[in-house]
């Protein structure tokens, strides 16, 4: 049964329990979770309804649990208090809740829902005639993220995303499956396990102090940066979690083309120092952040021919490049 094919129940389930019952809904996209722009017809405001539940079981993990998602909304929270950066606010329920409990009887479904204000804006796609200066203004966003989440003593139990080597090779692993598809070669596979090999050398000798661990955006790529005004504004903290600051540059950078990815590292430096050594596990965060799209998506048969086009120009030019100690994200698009 896809619960998709008819959310209107879901949707009106879950609004009712912010007192909201007349709305309009426009569909975003359904990825890990089935995002919804609301318009409350009696008020005028307009939300963010997510109803956590992943298109596909790769994207499952502890960010749609209950005490996932309080923890997010948590972060949500002190980070709108504590920094002056734009960002969505989460809403209570009418019981006070920060997270609801969706109860599907007739589908025997019983999902989670969360709801977050609206933010106006458009995705930074990199061709605005001020994209350069907007994505200088990503790297200090970033940078400011970091900065909060470096100085913010962390509330226990916080149930997040453990971003760590076994995470990922638990997700390279799955790519087992991809071989096993002729999705792509044993050799493309085998060039996949060795960079897997080397960051995770890289991992064991990075210490998780302060400074270089903490919890961290995990996604602020393509459609998570939106802008208004000028003002770069990151959204959707669903996969926020427990990793390096650097690998986190990493994952952003895979959004940009080399031209940008400069501006986003002269952004970041304004409030927090790089060096030259930092670059290597920047590199892992950007191989990672593509490793871990394929895991997630190698048994969604929709994703099957994006990554069959991908494979072979991540394996030959970023793993093999990687591998042989060169330099390759301001030199390779």
């Amino acid at each position: 049964m896809n619960n998709t094919n008819n959310p209107e129940k879901l949707i009106k389930i879950a609004l009712n329990q912010y007192g909201i019952t007349n709305y309009s809904s426009s569909f975003i996209r359904h990825n890990d979770n089935l995002t919804l722009k609301i318009d409350n017809n009696e008020d005028n405001n307009s939300y963010v309804l997510r109803i956590h539940f992943p298109i596909t079981t790769g994207l499952q993990g502890v960010q749609h649990t209950f005490e996932g998602l309080n923890a997010e909304m948590e972060l949500l929270n002190n980070l709108n208090e504590q920094t002056s950066l734009q960002l969505q606010q989460p809403i209570k329920n009418k019981k006070g809740n920060l997270v609801s409990t969706i109860v599907d009887v007739d589908n025997n479904f019983i999902p989670l829902a969360t709801l977050l204000s609206w933010k106006d804006g458009v995705d930074y796609t990199g061709e605005e005639l001020n994209s350069e200066k907007l994505a200088y203004e990503v790297g200090v966003v970033l940078a400011q993220l970091h900065n909060f989440s470096n100085n913010w003593v962390i509330p226990q139990p916080f149930i997040r995303p453990n971003y760590d080597i076994e995470k990922y090779r638990n997700l390279t692993d799955r790519l087992q499956y991809g071989v096993e598809i002729n999705l792509f070669t044993p050799k493309q596979y085998d060039v996949i396990l060795d960079t897997m090999k080397y960051i995770e050398i890289i991992f064991d000798r990075t210490p998780k102090v302060s400074n270089s661990w903490g919890i961290i955006h995990a996604d602020l790529q393509g459609g998570n940066i939106i802008v208004s005004n000028d003002t770069v504004i990151p959204i959707d903290f669903g996969f926020s979690g427990y990793g390096y600051y650097l690998f986190d540059i990493g994952i952003t950078l895979t959004t940009f083309n080399i031209k940008h990815r400069k501006r986003v590292l002269e952004g970041y430096k304004t409030l927090r120092n790089l060096n030259e050594e930092d670059e290597l596990l920047i590199s892992a965060g950007f191989i990672l952040a593509i490793f871990g799209a394929f895991g997630f998506m190698v048994n969604n048969q929709e994703s099957h021919e994006w990554i069959q086009r991908r494979i072979p120009y991540v394996t030959q030019y970023y793993c093999r490049t990687f591998l042989d100690k060169k330099s390759f994200l301001l030199e390779i698009e």
